[in-house]
């Protein structure tokens, strides 16, 4: 009979933990994000997961990480890409519910923290003695690919081409900025305004007519079918209190 009672006892254990675990899957939701999002999304989340009490399980890289990871049934039920042409991939081939939606703007920025001058000439930077400049992979990171638009647009590429360092993603020029790795990079605003990096060096904002408009947009993967919190994170993205925050952290929100 004890043997039989304890047998009991630990198939009840076993279940319980199951049902524990299958709770706190669906009180979570799992969003993928392009890097330069990662400071911004981390107060967002901290807002809804507040409001809500449903959990954010978040990885960051570079959009088309993230899209490739997609195709390849990663577990994200959130996609958010620094580029529509991701986005529009995925939902062509099926691997999305919907089409993709703005959220906001990002903006391009050219950081250092060496004792370099940033100006609004930047024709003047091929004088200085800059030896490395750090740029995200344009192949797979929007802000590399209008850093290069930037250098091309002010006839200044060639100047620069045998110097640039190339990171996988916008997040990473950080550790090339901060370690002094690199005299300049071209960044997110959300990432030198995080609370992180804020003091850290020196930089400018450049001109968005410069490089084609970096716009972050939303959709949800076909994880999210039948899971509600995916789905009110999702429209909560696009809410006034999520908007203020992508403001505040460095983004241009569409006005009503």
């Amino acid at each position: 009979m004890k043997r039989i009672f304890f047998s009991l006892i630990l198939i009840i254990f076993i279940l319980s933990s199951c049902l524990n675990d299958v709770k706190k899957k669906n009180n979570t939701v799992t969003v993928a994000a392009a890097a330069n999002l990662r400071y911004v999304l981390e107060n967002i989340n901290k807002t809804f997961e507040k409001k809500t009490g449903i959990k954010i399980e978040m990885t960051t890289a570079s959009s088309g990480k993230l899209t490739a990871q997609i195709q390849n049934a990663a577990p994200y039920e959130i996609f958010i890409s620094a580029n529509k042409k991701y986005p529009d991939y995925l939902y062509k081939n099926g691997f999305v519910l919907n089409e993709a939606k703005k959220i906001c703007n990002g903006v391009l920025v050219l950081w250092t923290t060496k004792d370099i001058e940033l100006n609004r000439n930047l024709k003047e930077l091929c004088d200085l003695n800059i030896e490395a400049l750090a740029i995200a992979n344009p192949q797979n990171a929007p802000f590399g690919k209008a850093a290069i638009e930037t250098l091309k647009s002010l006839n200044i590429y060639k100047c620069f081409e045998q110097k640039i360092i190339y990171t996988e993603n916008v997040s990473q020029i950080s550790q090339y900025i901060v370690n002094k790795n690199a005299d300049i990079g071209f960044t997110s605003k959300s990432i030198v305004l995080s609370k992180q990096l804020i003091n850290k060096g020196k930089w400018i904002e450049l001109p968005d007519t410069l490089y084609q408009t970096i716009s972050e947009y939303a959709i949800l993967t076909k994880n999210a079918e039948n899971n509600e919190n995916a789905k009110k994170y999702y429209l909560f993205l696009f809410s006034k209190d999520a908007q203020n925050i992508f403001e505040r952290g460095g983004y241009k929100i569409m006005k009503d």
